[in-house]
């Protein structure tokens, strides 16, 4: 009878990567606090000395894979906020508004590990993200929520929280959804700008 191959030693920056995206998979799956260091070297045929070879923890894995995600993410969220510039087209803030939530709709699975648990390793790092959404918005003054702390709450929410819950739900005409959800925070802010303008003046 042949004698079974010995399995080939993965050189050390792919056995990491292995390890995070099968984390990442059951972190979508079964949510980050029913996952265990365990389960992970089940699903990859290996042992839990090996993964804590490369991480200490779950929390260490799925910060490390938000790490990479989120910076990511926001990059490409950069161009979109710079192309925020009314003497381009009328309609420029709603288009811009409304690419960043089709981008946030196209990282499902970014998203999903932003709503992974209710603990406080997910929700420190959804908070950071919004923080992070919401400063790069207040850069941009043709938006004009810099100093509307509030307003830049709600936008950032929803623009997040909306995206989640539109790939777990019913199937819904995302391109309607997103070009209604630009219009929608575009009209929002322009009401409650000119709401406290008023009570201002």
């Amino acid at each position: 009878m042949p004698r079974a191959e010995p399995r080939k030693r993965l050189p050390s920056a792919d056995r990491r990567r292995q390890i995070l995206d099968m984390a990442a998979q059951l972190f979508v799956a079964r949510g980050f606090e029913a996952v265990t260091m365990g389960d992970i070297a089940a699903a990859l045929e290996t042992s839990r000395p090996t993964i804590y070879t490369y991480f200490t923890s779950t929390e260490s894995l799925l910060d490390a894979l938000l790490d990479e995600r989120l910076q990511t993410l926001l990059e490409r969220v950069d161009p979109l906020l710079a192309a925020l510039n009314p003497s381009l087209h009328d309609q420029a803030p709603t288009h811009a508004l409304e690419a960043i939530f089709r981008l946030l709709l196209s990282e499902r699975e970014t998203m999903a590990l932003l709503h992974s648990g209710g603990g406080p390793t997910v929700q420190t790092r959804r908070h950071g993200f919004l923080n992070a959404l919401g400063q790069r918005i207040t850069l941009n003054p043709e938006l004009r929520v810099t100093a509307n702390r509030t307003l830049l709450l709600i936008i950032t929410t929803l623009l997040e929280s909306l995206a989640y819950r539109a790939m777990i739900s019913e199937p819904v005409e995302l391109d309607r959804l997103a070009t209604d959800v630009a219009l929608f925070i575009r009209a929002g802010t322009q009401g409650v700008l000119n709401h406290h303008e008023g009570h201002d003046a």
